[in-house]
């Protein structure tokens, strides 16, 4: 136990030492467990959603929705109503398939006749004003998200005026614009939003030209098995379009797999980015942190106990990071559930074990993956070197070296600093290749045509692609976010190690601009060909995501040369500034700081 307590104690006095450095590192972890919650909680809770909605309003087991119109459609629903296993019923409602107006819009809907009293099987769910009444229209949410009307407005419909009384979600219909249009026999196309009126007010704008059909909900013995009931032989055997509420609920899984794939690939670049951060800034702590480890070493302390206060440090971390994910995710996946406004908000609801297990993993994984093997190699320096923190002497002369001497002087020198630290040219190279790759697929799907929906005479826009457009521009901004974090904490790891030796070049005549273009050489060298390969493997990633003819538009030749330009000139940007730093300071405080 006392051993347990001096881990801790030394590992919070160290991180309350580096606030900054501690701050990022939380900031980085926490953002990948927030994106990776809100993925796998979305995936759990889209069939959650549509029950709450179902439960909350009673909702049919079966839809039955002919499509004739008039007494025929009646004779067509007669022999549904009786077959074995139907328990209730609510309706037949008499249904329209007209245009409604409003704000200067002309659409198509679904608008359904109700009684102003509630039935017992599909009470629409009121999420502001009243229930329908006489010269009123209540509009399902989505719907009037879309139309921009709220309680107050005025809609057209069949050429009369009405009011909205109130606008509701149901577990009967599709949310727009997936409502179910079947006008004068036409078929089903699910192309329409949903709407409701009295039935007395819906009969009066009936007309040979707006004929009335009707839609029936049924309640079944066994709610579980209404897909099997949908396709049995006495049902099929009736000219009728029937849906169960499995139908629904797939569907609006369905709708939300732009959503899913956007998150899902947003998850493992921030991952892999993540990682590549992590990794340089916990080197960039381990490298200031030499004489620590040797005064630890002085006092008594083991290679693995010394290992083993490193890495609490990066731990501990972790476990705030985990839970603070977890919070987040779950409060992005209530907005990100809700495209259309069909479904309910998921709130703060807890997330699934599985979920909790996968951020936790994560989390650590990337906490000690990053910090285990430095923590190591530092834990395993003798006392006296630790103690000197003397500068990492260099290798053997190698073929880089005679290649490089060919070289002008800024080129020379970057060669060798990136042929000195492979590992951290790797993870240059790494981050390079995912931000490449994250712009290029949002580039791609930038590049695809725009597809309203076409709901008759206006085009309205896709509430599902709005959010998908959302959640790209919000996950390039992290994976940015996340890559400059990694490219500044690599180049002033790379200026910390490489300053004694580029002091000592100063000496020998090398100027320090020359200094400094060798430090942002270094990083690009290895970063041009992860530039390279990015493009098109960002290209490919949406492909696999969207295969097919949607998928069929991408970047051309010359954006993608723009865009692995673009991400070079950034991270030179970025790499300059520390380097700018670190090499302008005087050569003799340098040298001084070093025989010290």
């Amino acid at each position: 136990m006392g051993r347990l307590l001096l881990l801790l104690g030394l590992a919070l006095r160290s991180l309350r030492h580096r606030p900054a450095q501690t701050a990022l590192l939380l900031v980085t972890v926490t953002t990948v467990c927030a994106t990776v919650t809100t993925g796998l909680t979305l995936r759990d809770s889209v069939g959650q959603s549509y029950a709450e909605v179902r439960a909350a309003t009673d909702g049919p087991d079966v839809l039955a929705m002919p499509t004739s119109t008039g007494e025929r459609a009646l004779r067509e629903l007669d022999p549904l109503l009786d077959l074995p296993g139907v328990t209730a019923r609510g309706g037949p409602y008499p249904v329209l398939f007209p245009m409604i107006e409003a704000h200067g819009m002309t659409v198509r809907a679904v608008v359904e006749g109700r009684d102003p009293v509630p039935d017992a099987i599909d009470r629409p769910q009121l999420l502001a004003g009243d229930w329908v009444s006489p010269g009123g229209v209540v509009v399902e949410r989505a719907f009037a998200l879309a139309l921009g009307v709220r309680t107050g407005d005025r809609l057209t419909i069949g050429g009369e005026g009405f009011t909205v009384t109130g606008v509701a979600r149901t577990a009967a219909s599709s949310p727009y614009p997936r409502a179910v249009w079947s006008p004068q026999g036409g078929g089903p196309s699910p192309h329409a939003g949903q709407v409701w009126l009295t039935g007395d007010d819906l009969l009066r704008l009936s007309s040979d030209a707006l004929p009335v059909s009707y839609v029936a909900h049924l309640r079944l013995a066994e709610p579980e098995r209404a897909e099997e009931f949908v396709r049995s032989p006495a049902v099929l055997a009736v000219p009728v379009t029937v849906r169960s509420w499995e139908f629904f609920a797939a569907n609006a899984s369905g709708n939300l797999r732009g959503v899913h794939d956007a998150l899902t690939a947003a998850g493992w670049l921030l991952v892999v980015l993540a990682s590549a951060a992590a990794s340089s800034l916990v080197a960039g702590r381990l490298a200031e942190q030499g004489r620590r480890v040797g005064l630890l070493k002085a006092v008594g302390a083991s290679p693995a106990m010394v290992a083993a206060v490193l890495l609490a440090e990066y731990l501990a971390v972790a476990l705030v990071a985990g839970p603070a994910g977890l919070l987040l995710g779950c409060r992005f996946a209530a907005v990100f559930s809700n495209p259309g406004g069909g479904l309910p908000d998921v709130g703060l609801a807890a997330p699934s074990v599985g979920t909790v297990v996968a951020v936790a993993v994560l989390a650590l994984a990337i906490a000690a993956g990053a910090a285990a093997g430095p923590a190591w190699r530092a834990a395993q320096r003798s006392t006296a070197r630790a103690l000197a923190d003397a500068a990492r002497p260099p290798r053997g002369r190698s073929a880089v070296d005679r290649v490089a001497r060919r070289l002008p002087v800024p080129l020379m020198l970057g060669l060798r600093l990136a042929a000195r630290r492979p590992r951290r040219a790797l993870l240059t190279a790494v981050t390079v290749f995912t931000v490449t790759a994250a712009l290029a697929a949002a580039l791609t799907f930038r590049a695809q045509p725009v597809r309203p929906r076409d709901l008759g005479g206006s085009l309205l826009p896709d509430p599902d692609a709005l959010l998908v457009q959302r959640i790209v521009a919000g996950s390039v901004a992290l994976v940015i976010a996340l890559a400059v974090v990694g490219a500044v904490s690599l180049a002033w790891n790379a200026a910390l190690d490489a300053r004694h030796s580029l002091a000592v070049t100063r000496t020998l005549g090398a100027t320090p601009g020359q200094a400094n273009r060798a430090l942002v050489l270094a990083q690009l060298l290895p970063a041009l060909p992860a530039a390279a390969l990015g493009a098109p493997a960002g290209a490919g990633l949406y492909g696999l995501l969207h295969a097919g003819p949607m998928a069929a538009a991408g970047p051309g030749p010359a954006d993608s040369a723009l865009l692995v330009a673009g991400t070079l000139l950034g991270l030179a940007a970025v790499t300059a500034v520390p380097a700018r730093v670190d090499t302008h300071r005087p050569v003799h405080v340098v040298l001084a700081g070093a025989r010290r």
